[in-house]
Order: structure tokens, then C-alpha cells, then sequence
């Protein structure tokens, strides 16, 4: 994570115009310490980095409804999941969508969980997963007529974001998750316009890429980075020190 943020403190530096989001799938974990803390310690990194978004990941979804709210509670962030619902009230989990400004373009983002790879009772307790083709067709519409550009977290895995990127138009780019591919090329809907980027997992990748925009919104072109964290990166102090504070004791 140290090695990461001096990666974005830099693009911070050299852009304008920058949104830091997730896929999802960062929360729950194994290893220490997030996993002692419940993913605690992960949301105070992430709060720190200025994250903009993240989407609830399928192994997410492992610490239980209620777990996510205070994790969710304690983001500065919105985490976003439109698809998984508690059972009980029949309520979303999470907002479903968050709208952002950046360069003067309204950007509508929506979070998509996925499922395909979790058995239900892994789920958490109490929650229920919706119909992902038409809550997408919802809210993309809905977000079309507020926004001049459509974001999709996802962690359904790659070749379910293709097909969705076929049967709900109007998605400008797909950032996608839990197929843990490292793309160091966007791949692109030629149909519907629809990007789609995915950076690895473990913390090894930082998935860069630009995106340009005619005034009605269209992509008009793009550049893709793939940076590989390696010591050529010094560790930026302030999130090193985060993470000696948070190691788990001998």
C-alpha cells in the first residue's frame, strides 16, 4: 500500500482531473491485519489514499450484513453495491450508485457484487442477492439522465462484464475484479463503446488509465498503464507508518 500511494500521490500531482476507485474484495481477508480488524484497518488505508469509490466484493459479503454497515460507516468514501439486498427488510446492503464531479463532468458510478463464486451460505447472514441484468438496466438508465459519464465497479469476473457490457448500453467503462487479470490493455465493446480494465490483485499492480471525452460524453480516447509496484517506487512515509502502527503484535 505504501509503494501504491506514492503512485497516486504522483498522478495526483501530474492530473487534474483523477478518480481513485476499487472494484471490490478488499475488505474481507485472511491475513492479518485486516482480518483481525474485519477490514477495519483496510477502510483507515484506504481514507488515507482519498479513495473516491470502491464497489462490495463477493468475499466482502463473508462479514455479514452487519459488519459491512459499520465498514461502510467508517469509509469517507461510498462503497457501493447495487444487487445485494438484506433479506429480512429487502433494503439494499449499500448505495447502489454515487455521483462525482471531476473536470466539470458528472460521473454516476454503480457498484455490482458478484456471486457466481460464493456459495449462499457464505453470503453473510441475512442477505440476498437481485437480478444483476435488470438492476444494471435501472440504474444506468437512471444515472443517464444525470451524468455525462457511467462507471461500473465490479467483481462478477471478466467474462460476465462482457456480456453485460452487450446487454446494458450507455456503460462508458467497466472496472472489474475477482478474475484477478492484469490488463495492460483496456478491452473495448465495439458495439457499445464499453471499456473494460482490470489491475491484478495482492497489491502488485496499479492500473492507470486515461480517458478523453467529447462534450456529449463519448469516449474519444484512451491510454492504459499497467504499473508494476516494484522498488523503484520508495514507500511514502505517511502510509508507512500507518502500516508498522497496524502490524499485529509477535
Amino acid at each position: 500500500m505504501a509503494r501504491r500511494a506514492t503512485v497516486i500521490k504522483t498522478t495526483r500531482a501530474e492530473s487534474k482531473n483523477v478518480l481513485l476507485l476499487d472494484a471490490g474484495n478488499g475488505l474481507w481477508s485472511s491475513q492479518s491485519p485486516a482480518a483481525e480488524t474485519q477490514g477495519a484497518v483496510v477502510i483507515e488505508g484506504m481514507n488515507l489514499l482519498r479513495y473516491d469509490a470502491m464497489g462490495l466484493g463477493d468475499l466482502d459479503l463473508k462479514l455479514g450484513a452487519s459488519v459491512l454497515a459499520q465498514r461502510i460507516a467508517e469509509a469517507k468514501f461510498p462503497v457501493l453495491s447495487a444487487n445485494i439486498s438484506v433479506a429480512d427488510s429487502g433494503k439494499l446492503l449499500a448505495k447502489p450508485t454515487a455521483l462525482l464531479t471531476v473536470g466539470g463532468r458528472r460521473v454516476g458510478i454503480i457498484g455490482l457484487t458478484g456471486t457466481a463464486m460464493i456459495a449462499p451460505s457464505e453470503m453473510g447472514e441475512n442477505l440476498a442477492a437481485l437480478r444483476v441484468d435488470e438492476v444494471l438496466a435501472k440504474y444506468v438508465g437512471e444515472l443517464s439522465k444525470q451524468t455525462d459519464i457511467i462507471i461500473v465497479l465490479s467483481t462478477r469476473g471478466y467474462d460476465e462484464d462482457v456480456r453485460l457490457s452487450s446487454a446494458v448500453a450507455g456503460i462508458d467503462l467497466i472496472v472489474g475484479g475477482r478474475s484477478r487479470m492484469a490488463m495492460d490493455q483496456s478491452w473495448k465493446n465495439e458495439t457499445t463503446g464499453t471499456l473494460i480494465v482490470e489491475a491484478g490483485y495482492l497489491g502488485e499492480w496499479l492500473g492507470r488509465r486515461s480517458l478523453s471525452f467529447d462534450k456529449d460524453g463519448v469516449v474519444t480516447a484512451f491510454k492504459d498503464e499497467l504499473i508494476y509496484l516494484t522498488d523503484e517506487f520508495a514507500d511514502d512515509p505517511e502510509l508507512k507508518a500507518f502500516m508498522d502502527n497496524n502490524k499485529p503484535a509477535p
